[in-house]
């Protein structure tokens, strides 16, 4: 696929500061600033814009990069900062909260794969994904005591806020209720969670609980392409598996993982992930096998990635629309994106709109 020169320097920008800058030929800044206003929303889109800006020379005056620009990009970053901050903390008392209550908590994704990054607070996060070791309703019930309302719309998860931070406590890994595939997936994270039990790391001054390297390589792999059926993928989900599979290359049993998702086709989709990371992000080669070649997929999945219209419309804007509406909308994308299902069987497409029109109200 031929990149744009903003998107390209992106790229560069991303190689330069999730990998020090390793094996990768200096950057060519010759940008206008016309190209670094649309470099930099394209960053913030992807959610990888504190990232890119680790890589820019520092005290170096860069051509179209205006002083107005480099600030405002700055301040963004010290607010990704600030967010990251507010959900250790966050984290911190939860933990320290359920704790108080006999409860444990293993948190999932968000900050535990941050701690991959060079810089772990330039990562940005959304939620708190947590597990309560089985105590799921008793968790409910102990932020309740709080004064804090529950959501326990979802299936798969309660959702709440604590200090300002959204989090989702989830009652299984995967959306059990939803596909064949889900079910199947979440039977091998209980039985890996079950055989490995879970690792800790140290985030600021406390021990938090991680789950195995086996299991989230199974589980972040599902979860992107969960994401990348219904709305679509960023960059920072490609970073993630970049830096994970990487950091953990030695720790993860391969033959094993392979032949599960495999079985549960996930295969095709995975592989054009982590090709797409070996080539535009240089992920190491020696970070995992090397996929089959799939470069036809790979480039439409960047294409998808990059130029996404639906996943650009804000989520907030889309609830607010007359729901029938949302519905057609949400069934004519599911059409539009049908060669995503079809790269790991034809099921999990009719699954999905069996359930767009039941929920057509």
């Amino acid at each position: 696929m031929v990149l744009s020169k903003e998107n390209s320097t992106l790229f560069a920008l991303l190689r330069h500061a999730i990998w020090q800058n390793r094996d990768e030929a200096r950057i060519d800044f010759d940008l206008t600033t016309e190209e670094w206003q649309r470099l930099i929303e394209n960053a913030a889109s992807m959610g990888v814009l504190a990232i890119a800006f680790d890589a820019l020379p520092k005290g170096e005056a860069l051509p179209g990069l205006t002083k107005e620009l480099i600030i405002r990009w700055g301040l963004s970053v010290q607010r990704f900062e600030d967010r990251n901050k507010r959900q250790r903390e966050a984290l911190k008392e939860l933990i320290a909260y359920f704790r108080e209550h006999q409860i444990e908590v293993l948190l999932l994704k968000g900050l535990g794969l941050a701690e991959n990054y060079p810089i772990p607070a330039h990562r940005e996060c959304g939620d708190l994904d947590i597990y309560l070791f089985g105590d799921y309703e008793k968790g409910n019930q102990v932020i309740e005591v709080l004064g804090i309302a529950v959501d326990r719309e979802s299936s798969k998860h309660s959702s709440f806020f604590f200090k300002g931070i959204p989090v989702e406590n989830h009652l299984s890994f995967l959306d059990v209720t939803y596909t064949p595939t889900d079910k199947n997936l979440e039977v091998h994270l209980n039985r890996i969670f079950k055989e490995q039990g879970y690792e800790t790391i140290m985030i600021d001054d406390i021990t938090v609980r991680i789950p195995t390297p086996d299991f989230t390589a199974l589980f972040l792999t599902r979860h992107n392409i969960t994401h990348f059926l219904a709305t679509g993928l960023v960059l920072r989900h490609f970073c993630d598996m970049a830096l994970f599979f990487s950091r953990n290359a030695g720790r993860i049993n391969f033959e094993s993982f392979r032949k599960i998702i495999i079985e549960e086709q996930q295969f095709n989709l995975f592989s054009s992930f982590t090709y797409l990371a070996h080539v535009y992000l240089g992920m190491p080669e020696t970070s995992l096998p090397v996929p089959d070649k799939c470069e036809s997929i790979t480039e439409r999945v960047l294409y998808d990635t990059l130029n996404n219209g639906y996943r650009k419309i804000n989520l907030e804007e889309r609830l607010n629309w007359w729901v029938p509406r949302r519905k057609v909308i949400g069934v004519l994308y599911l059409y539009h994106t049908k060669w995503k299902y079809d790269l790991i069987g034809p099921w999990e497409f009719y699954y999905r709109l069996v359930r767009s029109f039941k929920t057509l109200h």
